[in-house]
């Protein structure tokens, strides 16, 4: 490519758009760009991890007081050093900040329903009263909802809570970048992302019965479990539990779909991503929902899987490729 001026215009081409993303789990920073060109597919231009001997999760995320912050400022600058992006996309597991999902009417106006959320998040988040509350807030499905017996359109949200030192850190890792900003998206979410997108660049496994419209997204992780649940290949729910054991996460599963008031028999089929994901390990998972568990390579959107990686390996880099596609 001639990075010269353009001959005839005088204008300089414009630089790839780029999106990155950052993964925080435990002591291990996963990582990945995606460059999409003006014209043709998203291409994926690095994906990696970075190993820390500290828990870089802990370090950014607790409401206590920073440790290694310089440490993980000059590994995030090392390893997306020259990224085009503009805002860097921050993954961060369920059980590391406080989150929830809420229904708002959909009649609410936008500042509403940002102060309505805002204050569901002090609640839970325990905020004293003399401290900020901020929030990052994802629209989801929309639903009727019954009230006083009439039937009022809500629209679900999912929303963390960001204490200020985490906010103030993430916003000093999103400058050692260069960028302006940055967003967090639950794992959860980001793994359902790349379900969606590996369904429409080539198609998981298709569920034998039209009934069977839901996908559970199983992420596995060191005495952690976290489900995410899609219907008709949409985010619909997620939540995480501790496990002891792999079937643990089978009565987790249950409990969670009987939360949702959907029956066992809806689900069509099952994926598996995280650090520890092993279709093997979840027998009983298999047998009460009738699926065979795969993994989730979410390399396939990019029409690529290098040759001697392990499936397992790859699994684990759904979560971080998510927000970037």
């Amino acid at each position: 490519m001639d990075d010269r001026a353009d001959q005839k215009t005088g204008a300089a081409p414009k630089p790839n758009v780029s999106r990155a993303s950052i993964a925080l789990e435990g002591r291990a920073i996963r990582y990945a760009e995606v460059v999409q060109p003006e014209e043709g597919p998203a291409a994926l231009r690095r994906l990696g991890t970075a190993d820390f001997d500290f828990d870089v999760a802990e370090s950014i995320l607790s409401e206590s007081g920073p440790a290694h912050l310089d440490t993980v400022l000059d590994a995030v600058g090392q390893i997306l050093r020259g990224t085009t992006a503009r805002s860097l996309q921050v993954v961060v597991h369920p059980n590391r900040l406080v989150g929830f999902f809420s229904p708002l009417p959909e009649s609410l106006s936008a500042s509403e329903r940002y102060e309505q959320l805002r204050q569901e998040a002090a609640l839970l988040a325990d905020v004293k009263t003399t401290e900020p509350v901020r929030i990052r807030a994802s629209p989801l499905r929309s639903e009727d909802v019954l009230v006083e017996e009439r039937p009022i359109s809500h629209r679900w949200h999912h929303v963390f809570h960001v204490p200020e030192p985490v906010h103030a850190r993430l916003t000093l890792v999103a400058r050692a970048l260069n960028m302006g900003t940055y967003d967090l998206t639950d794992s959860t979410r980001a793994a359902a992302a790349v379900v969606r997108e590996v369904d429409r660049s080539a198609p998981l496994p298709a569920m034998p019965d039209p009934e069977k419209q839901i996908t559970l997204a199983l992420g596995v992780y060191p005495g952690m479990v976290e489900l995410s649940v899609l219907r008709s290949g949409l985010w619909y729910h997620s939540h995480y539990a501790t496990i002891g054991a792999p079937d643990d996460a089978a009565y987790f599963a249950v409990a969670l779909l009987e939360k949702l008031n959907i029956p066992n028999s809806e689900v069509g089929r099952l994926v598996m991503y995280g650090k520890q994901a092993d279709p093997d390990e979840f027998h009983l998972l298999s047998t009460l929902f009738d699926v065979t568990p795969t993994l989730l390579n979410p390399l396939k959107i990019f029409g690529r899987t290098p040759e001697g990686v392990s499936p397992a390996l790859l699994a684990g880099y759904a979560p971080c490729i998510g927000p970037v596609v």
